[in-house]
């Protein structure tokens, strides 16, 4: 057994290696503790992570057979049996506030808020304060961000006249307030330098935009080593080589689409074109955004780890994820057998080409968030992991994508925060709120909540 080094002081939860034009937040080290017994006590606090997944699902696929702990994984959910134990399927959760809308925009706003959104061509907006913001709002003041939206598309703008509303409502499900909703960030080296650098400005002052946060940080993590006891060098070491990945994966993705790497002459030609439009915008303006991906799989992962990081350092306790926007039409030819793009093939007409298209695009979307519980599950924190301490829900904000029912959708809650246990399927009675799962996540994150959107209570049998 290691011996473990504590200061008569426990250093400061806030601790941070610094270094100019870096800033990188720790993981939790048992330095921080007073005692190795706190360690292992109620020390961790829980986090809150929303998977989106748009247009549905191949609904005769999803639900599993059985109830309770012996049920058997659908064809969908297999990418999920590994994780058994650590997985809740919830069946017969809806929303009764959305039944009113046409299409996926006053089913996708209000996924988080259960309310009914107003409908609208313009900008003004109004849906209500998203279930995840209510736990930042309580939670989020006691890290560096309150909360963290992440996606892999642009916000949409414009109108949908086929249903009449504003493609602004696709785009968001984070909602601050019933009319500020939170736009998720697309770009992965953006979220990097947020969470881990110091302002673009001083970033630009110091000319060091080109050099890694590890190397900034260097001589104040050598001297934290010195300070700290073997398990915490370990753990540090650790959270700073994924750090580290992250940051080589970014650097590796824009070089390769720089390099236009295993693309056509056209494709080639058109991302000439927008470098030079991007060049000529930087000209103009101080931060013009925008972010080129082609690798849809390798886009969601690098999100999807910055979560985790985000997580891990306590940056934030809050995150959302969106794989796409309300009515993505993501081409996903790049799994086999898939001709169609997203959602087109959710709109099947139960035709069983497009069915088996629909099923290998969520499958895809399950095997991602089965990758994400692979990685909290590894990382190890006090007698637990980073999964024990966070709630992981997944799913979408419509049954099937071609019939755009928002009663029974498809859901996924992953981890033990607050104590949650795992390795169940449970069906609720027809048409039960989705917002008492909701009241639940909340009670279980510690946030004081007796009642949210139209919830009559916590769900039952999930605690």
């Amino acid at each position: 057994m290691s011996h473990i080094s504590i200061p008569r002081e426990p250093m400061s939860r806030r601790a941070a290696l610094r270094g100019l034009g870096a800033t990188i937040a720790l993981p939790f080290l048992d330095a921080m503790m007073p005692s190795a017994r706190a360690a292992q006590g109620k020390a961790f606090p829980t986090r809150l992570g929303v998977l989106f997944m748009p247009n549905g699902v191949r609904q005769d696929c999803w639900t599993p057979e059985g109830e309770g702990s012996g049920f058997k994984f659908s064809p969908l959910l297999q990418p999920l049996e590994r994780h058994r134990e650590h997985v809740n399927v919830l069946t017969q959760l809806g929303h009764a506030n959305c039944q009113g809308g046409d299409g996926h925009y006053a089913k996708t706003a209000n996924w988080l808020t259960g309310t009914t959104i107003e409908k609208t061509t313009g900008k003004n907006l109004r849906c209500g304060v998203s279930m995840d913001q209510v736990f930042a709002q309580q939670a989020g003041g006691l890290s560096r961000f309150p909360s963290l939206e992440l996606g892999t598309e642009p916000v949409m703008t414009g109108v949908d006249f086929n249903v009449n509303y504003t493609m602004l409502y696709g785009s968001h499900i984070a909602w601050r307030t019933p009319t500020s909703p939170l736009p998720p960030e697309i770009n992965p080296r953006s979220v990097f330098d947020r969470l881990f650098r110091e302002t673009a400005d001083q970033r630009k002052a110091s000319a060091l935009e080109n050099k890694s946060v590890l190397d900034l940080v260097l001589a104040d993590a050598k001297a934290l080593r010195g300070r700290v006891g073997s398990d915490d060098q370990r753990r540090l070491d650790e959270y700073l080589e994924s750090i580290r990945s992250v940051e080589q994966r970014i650097k590796a993705d824009i070089a390769r689409v720089a390099s236009g790497e295993n693309l056509d002459p056209l494709a080639k030609d058109a991302i000439t074109q927008l470098d030079q439009r991007i060049k000529a915008a930087m000209a103009q303006q101080k931060d013009p955004g925008g972010w080129l991906r082609l690798d849809h799989t390798e886009h969601s992962r690098l999100m999807m780890e910055l979560m985790t990081l985000a997580f891990w350092s306590d940056s934030t306790r809050v995150s959302t994820f969106m794989f796409g926007w309300a009515v993505s039409g993501k081409n996903f030819t790049f799994l086999d057998g898939v001709k169609h793009g997203h959602h087109e093939c959710s709109h099947h007409e139960n035709k069983a080409e497009k069915l088996e298209e629909y099923q290998k695009i969520n499958t895809w979307h399950v095997e991602q968030f089965a990758h994400l519980v692979d990685r909290m599950k590894s990382i190890k924190e006090g007698e637990g992991t980073l999964l024990d301490h966070t709630l992981l829900l997944f799913g979408s904000s419509m049954r099937d994508g071609n019939a755009h029912s928002p009663k029974n959708l498809p859901l996924v809650l992953a981890g033990h925060g607050g104590g949650l246990a795992g390795g169940r399927h449970l069906v609720s009675s027809a048409d039960t709120p989705m917002c008492n799962l909701f009241l639940s996540m909340l009670q279980l994150g510690g946030a004081k909540a007796e009642r949210f959107g139209d919830s009559t209570g916590p769900l039952n049998g999930l605690v």
